[in-house]
């Protein structure tokens, strides 16, 4: 296998997101867990008048998906063509829910200002990219995306917990793969580095996500103009504590001047 573990590119999500193997390996998502959480979110957090959700990093659409059987309209963006394609294949589209191929640095391309009553970010599907001024972008064209007092619900990953937990080494077998996995925290991100072989050879993968705090999020929400008005630590929506097992942020776009 390969020595250099950690050796990786700057759009890395954009080449191993789209790979078969990537959805071998992480395919098997908890659908009933999903429901339950957007059923939870969409009751505590979103009143009636929240039609309109906007899902960044939609994935294969299971969230975006789970909107829309709780009756708002959805609509779920994301960055891999394979996985837009089993989300439609998947899911379907009909007049409550629809899937976009799209990069969420710049939203404006795909979707009108002012147009979402929400946007999600779930599952830690935001966080991956090496300048932070695409982070930036990224929460700026969130805000730019919302109604005013629209709200944001940020599902991120909890640091200390991970870190806690971390599991520095590991194989796996999924989908006909056998992936060999190292895992590390280094120089403010969280890695995870992924071998595997296929027909064309030997495979190397290195994830990277920001291991951005609490504390983090909401300094950047507040540049931007968003309010954090709520914070959980499971996707039951019971409150945030130290070592809980995420971190959700719910924040509101508020009204300028």
């Amino acid at each position: 296998m390969m020595t250099d573990l950690w050796k990786s590119d700057a759009n890395w999500f954009a080449t191993w997101f789209n790979t078969p193997a990537y959805h071998a390996l992480y395919g098997a998502r908890d659908e009933a867990e999903a429901t339950r959480f957007i059923k939870a979110l969409t009751a505590k957090v979103m009143d009636a008048d929240c039609q309109h959700v906007l899902d960044l990093g939609c994935g294969a659409g299971r969230h975006a998906a789970a909107f829309a059987e709780q009756g708002k309209h959805a609509v779920g963006i994301d960055l891999s063509p394979n996985s837009i394609e089993a989300a439609r294949s998947l899911y379907g589209e009909f007049d409550r829910l629809r899937f976009i191929e799209g990069d969420m640095r710049t939203l404006d391309e795909y979707v009108e200002s002012n147009a979402f009553d929400a946007v999600s970010s779930l599952f830690t599907s935001i966080g991956y990219f090496e300048r932070d001024e695409d982070l930036t972008q990224t929460i700026t064209g969130v805000v730019q995306t919302l109604k005013t007092n629209g709200l944001f619900v940020l599902d991120f990953l909890n640091p200390a917990q991970v870190m806690q937990g971390l599991v520095e080494h590991e194989v796996k077998e999924s989908g006909g793969y056998t992936f060999t996995i190292h895992r590390r925290m280094a120089n403010g991100w969280i890695e995870k580095s992924i071998q595997y072989e296929d027909g064309s050879g030997i495979q190397h993968h290195v994830e990277r996500v920001r291991a951005l705090t609490p504390d983090d999020w909401r300094e950047r929400m507040h540049a931007v103009g968003l309010k954090v008005e709520a914070h959980y630590g499971d996707y039951a929506l019971n409150p945030w504590r130290e070592q809980a097992p995420r971190s959700i942020l719910v924040a509101r776009k508020i009204p300028c001047g």
